[in-house]
């Protein structure tokens, strides 16, 4: 017979729906964050937008098309100029702030994952982990609530201006988070299950040879393992047990409050030594990013009370009543500057701010000692009080004691009539309750399963089969398709790094790698992270020296040709032709026994 304790451990489906359950402030942290990283990944990726983008670059549209073959859809196929793709590049950056700032979340959303998918389709050579991952976050947070909370759109819920009261709790469960949750615990977790090499079980070395491929290690890398080398293999007892045994305890039943942040705590540690030891790009920015998805709502609920709340009690918002534009700008200031504490009434409720707001056409803050505000000072001490904004109060000071302040209120104010004409076609009073329907569950269950025979089938072959063709065309098209194979089945064992040699007409030799004239050395250079322009070239390049990749040798030669005969103009200068090499050093468990050599890729003509 069980007893009482052994009852009450036992995990009930209560239990399983809170532990598959994403706090609404949690989301609309998720949706700040995944939006700023992808801004910050576009404007990345725009330092090198002719050679990555147009037909003039690296891959051209038509041999993007042939080795991606079906499935493949993306907008930047329909032109290769460079205005053309900036214009969506541009297009992108724009769905990604509506995103951040929470206007047609779910319209933003959609728009951004299209967005995504068609520019990871586009430079599928340059593609890692961290595009996989945040194009497959934003594809289930297209079904997922991210502006019920701290958005343009709430500030507009017509609902919460009737006072509707909306959900009892703060917890959304639905298949898209169980879907979420799933998909970050993936990483993770088939990451590990993949990991099968040697250096990950027997000789637990598989950190040594990570920080030894100087292509990856930064140089504090290079520093931990020639100090703590002794030491490293518990890192790598470390790494793969927190990946195997960490997302299962995430989503934990019982004793649900006890493991979860121990194990985000674990796992976002990983993420930021991964940060300062190797150069994997914004992996680790999209991973912590994801993971911050398990956040429960008792966090929340601690920092509203000891940070959020006392800030905004007791603070009075008066508006003009008759202005549409006065409503929703307070409302807007109210939601976004997180003083949900604040009261927002009209003025003509209340003498003192009435005689205030006819005697200075201004709006008026009422502080908890009951002082009242007006104008531009009014703004600057509401800015101060946000308990994650509050340092903008500085510059707006500033303006202040340039005399600009009240002039630029009242420059607005004196429009409001237009600017409230404005308003009501882009910010219109609508409702943002967001309530699930049993179609979108359903076709989200079908994309779970897929995505889950898509992770499992390397694990498991024989219990999860590989998917038809058919099927694996949606989900290509559709940017489901993942492997999360980082370091597995073991680490590489090797270090590498370009000598790309040029051939004038005159026959002198150039390094095309450098930009510079005379041969290029191919010993290993001493810092070669340093010798990479950004991560995107390191991975293009390491894709480049791949067999698989043969095919892009070519179209990268003529780009080499094309950009080194542009600024050597003289008939002599002009390059010819390019040879390919890749220096590649062996990684040893004893470092004597390591030996540099080169290999030939090839000598190609410049088809300029």
């Amino acid at each position: 017979m069980l007893s009482c304790s052994s009852i009450r451990n036992q995990p009930t489906v209560r239990d399983l729906v809170r532990a598959f359950s994403i706090d609404y402030r949690t989301l609309a942290l998720f949706r700040v964050l995944i939006g700023c990283i992808i801004v910050a990944d576009l404007l990345l990726r725009a330092r090198d937008f002719t050679a990555f983008f147009t037909d003039q670059g690296v891959v051209p549209r038509q041999l993007a098309l042939t080795w991606l073959g079906a499935g493949t859809n993306s907008i930047y196929f329909l032109n290769g100029s460079l205005i053309f793709n900036l214009f969506l590049l541009s297009c992108s950056i724009v769905f990604a702030l509506a995103l951040i700032v929470g206007y047609r979340t779910r319209l933003a959303s959609v728009a951004s994952w299209l967005m995504l998918v068609s520019l990871h389709h586009r430079t599928g050579i340059l593609s890692s982990g961290a595009d996989d991952l945040m194009r497959l976050l934003m594809f289930w947070a297209m079904f997922l609530p991210l502006g019920a909370r701290f958005s343009l759109d709430a500030a507009m819920d017509d609902a919460a201006m009737e006072k509707d009261p909306g959900p009892s709790t703060d917890a959304y469960f639905s298949m898209a988070t169980i879907a979420m949750l799933m998909q970050v615990m993936y990483v993770y977790w088939v990451g590990a299950l993949l990991k099968t090499g040697i250096p990950w079980h027997l000789e637990n070395s598989a950190v040594y040879y990570a920080l030894s491929a100087e292509h990856y290690s930064s140089s504090l890398g290079i520093w931990v393992l020639n100090h703590f080398e002794p030491y490293l293999h518990y890192v790598t007892t470390f790494v793969f047990s927190i990946e195997l045994y960490g997302p299962l305890l995430l989503v934990a039943p019982v004793f649900f409050h006890y493991f979860r942040l121990p194990v985000m705590f674990m796992l976002i540690c990983m993420h930021i030594g991964f940060v300062f030891l190797l150069n994997v790009g914004h992996f680790p920015f999209v991973s912590i990013c994801s993971l911050l998805l398990f956040l429960p709502g008792g966090v929340w609920e601690y920092i509203e009370r000891r940070r959020v709340n006392p800030r905004s009690k007791n603070i009075t918002i008066y508006y003009d009543q008759p202005c549409d534009f006065c409503l929703k700008t307070v409302r807007i200031l109210k939601v976004l500057l997180i003083l949900p504490q604040a009261t927002v009434q009209a003025a003509q409720l209340n003498e003192r701010a009435k005689l205030l707001l006819e005697e200075h056409d201004s709006w008026v803050i009422q502080k908890p000692d009951g002082e009242l505000l007006i104008a531009w000072q009014a703004l600057t001490w509401l800015t101060g009080r946000s308990p994650v904004f509050f340092w903008l109060s500085w510059p707006l000071k500033l303006v202040d004691k340039l005399n600009m302040g009240d002039r630029i209120y009242h420059w607005i104010g004196d429009r409001r009539m237009n600017l409230g004409r404005v308003t009501t076609k882009i910010l219109p009073w609508r409702s943002n309750r967001q309530h699930k329907n049993w179609l979108t569950e359903c076709i989200v269950a079908v994309c779970f399963l897929l995505v889950l025979n898509i992770n499992l089938s390397p694990v498991f072959p024989k219990v999860f089969p590989s998917t038809p063709h058919s099927i694996r065309e949606f989900q290509y098209a559709a940017g489901l398709w993942q492997k999360w194979n980082m370091f597995a089945p073991r680490p590489v064992r090797w270090t590498q790094w370009p000598v790309i040699e040029g051939v004038t007409e005159d026959n002198r030799e150039i390094d095309i790698f450098r930009q510079k004239t005379g041969k290029p050395d191919q010993t290993k250079p001493a810092h070669i992270l340093s010798e990479y322009t950004n991560y995107r070239w390191r991975k293009f390049y390491s894709r480049l020296f791949a067999d698989k990749y043969r095919r892009y040798r070519q179209h990268y030669v003529n780009y080499e040709c094309r950009r080194w005969n542009h600024k050597n103009r003289d008939k002599q200068d002009r390059v010819k032709e390019i040879r390919l090499y890749v220096g590649i050093e062996r990684t040893l468990l004893d470092p004597e026994k390591e030996v540099q050599r080169t290999k030939a890729l090839g000598v190609y003509k410049c088809r300029t």
